[in-house]
C-alpha cells in the first residue's frame, strides 16, 4: 500500500504537475520532494494546501487506502475474478485473488468498493478452504445493507444458502433460500428480473435435491418462460441443462429432446464449446442408462473426444466405460472406468448418484471376468455410496447389481 508521500507523488504525476507547480508559493520544491520521498512529514496546514492544489479531499490523502488506490485495486481484481463452474484451475486463480486482497482487509473504508473486495475475498477464501472468510463476508453484507444495495445483499444470502448445499444440508439450504426470497420481495415489492431468475434457479436446484421434482419442474419452467418474456438470456443455459436432465430422469423423451435442442441452439448463439459438450453429455447419458443404445452413445462420445481431447475427459470417461460394457468390450470398459474420478465439486444428489454407478459397472465387469473378490468389493462401495441418496433410477440399478454380485 502506498505511503502518504507516494500518494502525493502519484496524484501529482496523474495531473501532469511538476514539483515546482505543485509547491506553488507556499512550499519549496525541496520540501515537497522530501515529503514525496517520505523524508519529511507535512503539517496539517501544508497537507491541506497540497490537497487543495491536487483537487482532492485532505482526508483522502490521510486514508490508509485512498479512493484512487482502492478503485484501481478493485478494477484489477474484477478482471481476475470470474464466477463459473469450480475447477482446479479456478481454485488456483481464487487463491491468487485472496492473496492480493488480504493485506487490505483490515484497512478498508466503509464504501462500495470495500464491500465488493470483501465479498470477493470471502468467496475466494471459502472455495479454496482458507480460514477467516466469515468476518469479511459479514462486513460486506453490513456495507451493502447500509448503502441499500439490494441485489448485492441478495447475492450474499444466496451464497450462504449454497454453502449449506455444498455441505449436503439440502433441506436447510432450501429453507434459507426461501426465507431470503421472502425478505427481499417484502423490501422491494417486485424482485429485480435478474435476481428473480437467480432465486428461481437455485430454489429449483434445491427442490430437486430434496426430492420435490414437481416444484423443481414448476420453477424451472416459470424461469424459462420469464426469460423468454423479458428477452433475458441470463442463466438460460443452466436452466435448459437442468430441465433436460430432469426430463431424462422422468423418462420424458419429448421434453428431453426439446431442452437439449434449445441448449445446442444457445451454444451456437454464444459459440460455446463447453455448452455443446454438456448437451451431448446429457444425450449420451440418456442413450447409455435409459435406452441402452450403446453404439449410438459411443459414436457421440468419440465425436466429442476428437474435438475436446483431454480437457473434457471428465465428462465422458464414465459414459465411455458404460458404452463399452454394453457392447461387451469388458477390458476396454474397465480401462475407461478407471480413468473416471469423482469431481470433488459435485454436490447435487443427481450428480453424485449418477457418478456412483462407476463402481457398480466395475463390479459387473469383474463378475464376468471371474474375479468375484473385486466384484464384491466394488459392488459394496457403490451400495454404501448410494444408500443415503434419494430413490432415483441409479439407486435401483446399483442395489440390484449388489444383490446379483453377492447372491
Amino acid at each position: 500500500m502506498a505511503t502518504l508521500g507516494e500518494r502525493i507523488k502519484d496524484l501529482r504525476k496523474q495531473k501532469g504537475l511538476t514539483l515546482q507547480a505543485l509547491a506553488g508559493d507556499q512550499l519549496t520544491k525541496g520540501m515537497l520532494s522530501l515529503i514525496e520521498n517520505n523524508k519529511a512529514n507535512p503539517s496539517m496546514e501544508s497537507l491541506s494546501y497540497i490537497a487543495e492544489r491536487l483537487a482532492v479531499d485532505r482526508n483522502e490523502l490521510l486514508e490508509d487506502i485512498p479512493t484512487n488506490e482502492l478503485r484501481n485495486l478493485l478494477e484489477k481484481i474484477e478482471q481476475l475474478y470470474t464466477q463459473e463452474m469450480i475447477s482446479d484451475e479456478l481454485i488456483v486463480k481464487y487463491k491468487e485473488i485472496a492473496r492480493k486482497i488480504k493485506p487490505y482487509i483490515d484497512k478498508l473504508p466503509f464504501r462500495y468498493e470495500s464491500a465488493r473486495l470483501l465479498e470477493i475475498y470471502s468467496r475466494c477464501s471459502y472455495h479454496t478452504k482458507q480460514d477467516g472468510w466469515q468476518g469479511p463476508l459479514e462486513k460486506a453484507e453490513e456495507i451493502y445493507e447500509n448503502l441499500h444495495m439490494i441485489n448485492q445483499s441478495a447475492d450474499l444470502h444466496i451464497f450462504r444458502a449454497m454453502m449449506a448445499f455444498t455441505e449436503h444440508r439440502y433441506s436447510e439450504a432450501l429453507d434459507m433460500i426461501q426465507a431470503s426470497r421472502s425478505v427481499f420481495k417484502e423490501r422491494t415489492g417486485i424482485l429485480d428480473p435478474l435476481k428473480k431468475l437467480d432465486f428461481d434457479y437455485y430454489e429449483s436446484i434445491l427442490y430437486s435435491a430434496v426430492g420435490d421434482t414437481d416444484n423443481s419442474k414448476r420453477l424451472m419452467e416459470d424461469a424459462i418462460d420469464f426469460s423468454k418474456k423479458k428477452q433475458l438470456f441470463y442463466r438460460i443455459d443452466a436452466l435448459y441443462r437442468l430441465a433436460g436432465f430432469q426430463a431424462v430422469l422422468n423418462g420424458d423423451r419429448a421434453s428431453k429432446d426439446h431442452y437439449i435442442s434449445k441448449l445446442r441452439l444457445f451454444a451456437d448463439f454464444t459459440d460455446s464449446k463447453e455448452i455443446k459438450a454438456i448437451a451431448d453429455a446429457i444425450e449420451i447419458h440418456y442413450l447409455n442408462s435409459f435406452v441402452h443404445d450403446y453404439k449410438a452413445a459411443d459414436a457421440l462420445i468419440e465425436k466429442n473426444l476428437e474435438k475436446h481431447q483431454e480437457d473434457k475427459i471428465f465428462l465422458f470417461a464414465l459414459e465411455k466405460g458404460k458404452a463399452l460394457y454394453g457392447m461387451g468390450r469388458l477390458e476396454e470398459a474397465l480401462g475407461w472406468l478407471k480413468k473416471h474420478t469423482l469431481w470433488e465439486f459435485l454436490h447435487h444428489p443427481y450428480d453424485l448418484s449418477m457418478h456412483y454407478e462407476k463402481d457398480a459397472y466395475m463390479a459387473m465387469i469383474y463378475m464376468k471376468l471371474g474375479n468375484s473378490e473385486l466384484a464384491v468389493k466394488h459392488a459394496t462401495i457403490a451400495k454404501n455410496l448410494i444408500e443415503p441418496m434419494p430413490d432415483l433410477p441409479y439407486k435401483t440399478f446399483i442395489l440390484d447389481v449388489y444383490k446379483q454380485v453377492t447372491a
